[in-house]
């Protein structure tokens, strides 16, 4: 591997002072447009990479870092998310980081916006949001643009708002594979269910409901949209959600699918299995270890992934490089991969 050019080298080449240098790679003032714009371009020959723990441990900075997701126990998606915040302050543990975190309940858009709500008193550096819900995603991030405090998506973006990046998966294209697995693989006779999540007050989950477009998208490009059943259950609570699902599927017995678009596939999955109905696959998102059970006694079909660790995790190096160096990625959208997790191949994802 080759060795990285130093800072006297550039300083060197360029002509100019390592000062200037340090001004340039820091993002500090005090450098012609000139000289910092020849830096730049050997910066960028040379692939010069700034070591993030020598300059924070030079700078002696600290950082409070807010966390704002929706709350979740051990092996659910956002506890996951949240082992990737955690990897990346470890790993980056002689930069002081502080990490405030205020969960909220995902299916109450009450609890979301009493969290938002704290976010500002928490005298953040950086913010990193879950946003579930439009509104109170809306009135937060409007606060935080006014503040100039620097804030990531992860799970889900918003185009009309002014993240530093967001980690995110196409969620249309998530509900387009969703589509194509059940179709490819549920008798022409059969209809699939769409199973949405009920919120509060008629709010909706912004990320589940871009999986809907896109999988109701798919399904009407191939003339297939009479196929499809949309219903709405409350996936959070087993009292309601089973009566709700009881009458659904006695009124609708010619059900040879069913997809689900959040991680909670395994609610369905295990009422399907203790009412006694067979042969309906199922099909839903995130490895969670109740998702991954259902995967393994054959009760969920296919699950399709998003890296929650890798979002997690790169959320937190986006904005300790904003914060050290004022510098954002080129690409504001950053996109995970979408994998097709089956039984065959959980072992390698576990």
């Amino acid at each position: 591997m080759a060795k990285q050019a130093t800072i006297t080298e550039i300083a060197k080449r360029a002509g100019v002072s390592i000062g200037t240098v340090d001004r340039v790679l820091h993002n500090r003032g005090g450098v012609s447009q000139k000289s910092r714009e020849k830096i730049q371009a050997i910066l960028s020959e040379v692939g010069y990479r700034i070591n993030m723990h020598t300059s924070a441990v030079a700078l002696r900075k600290e950082f409070n870092i807010v966390l704002s997701v929706p709350q979740a126990e051990p092996g659910e998606y956002w506890h996951s998310l949240m082992d990737g915040v955690r990897q990346a302050t470890d790993e980056y543990s002689d930069i002081h980081i502080i990490c405030t975190t205020l969960p909220y309940d995902q299916f109450d858009p009450g609890s979301c916006r009493e969290a938002f709500s704290k976010v500002m008193e928490a005298k953040p550096d950086a913010v990193i949001l879950g946003p579930t819900f439009d509104v109170e995603t809306h009135k937060l991030c409007a606060s935080l643009d006014a503040a100039h405090i620097p804030y990531v998506f992860v799970d889900t973006t918003f185009a009309d708002l002014n993240p530093l990046a967001a980690f995110t998966a196409d969620q249309p294209a998530g509900g387009s594979l969703v589509g194509r697995i059940l179709l490819s693989t549920v008798p022409a006779d059969k209809k699939i269910a769409l199973m949405l999540s009920r919120h509060g007050a008629g709010e909706k989950a912004h990320n589940a409901e871009q999986r809907r477009e896109g999988l109701v998208k798919y399904f009407s490009e191939l003339g297939q949209s009479g196929r499809l059943l949309e219903a709405g259950f409350n996936l959070h609570d087993a009292s309601l959600r089973h009566p709700q699902m009881r009458e659904f599927f006695r009124a609708n017995p010619d059900i040879g699918g069913v997809c689900v678009l959040n991680s909670r596939g395994y609610a369905v999955a295990d009422f399907l299995q203790k009412e006694g109905l067979r042969g309906i696959r199922v099909v839903a998102f995130d490895l969670t270890e109740r998702n991954m059970e259902c995967l393994k006694n054959g009760s969920i079909a296919a699950l399709v992934c998003q890296r929650p660790e890798r979002q997690g995790f790169q959320a937190v190096i986006t904005l300790l490089e904003y914060l050290l160096y004022r510098r954002a990625r080129h690409t504001e959208q950053q996109l995970m991969p979408l994998d097709i997790v089956l039984k065959e191949n959980l072992p390698y994802y576990q």
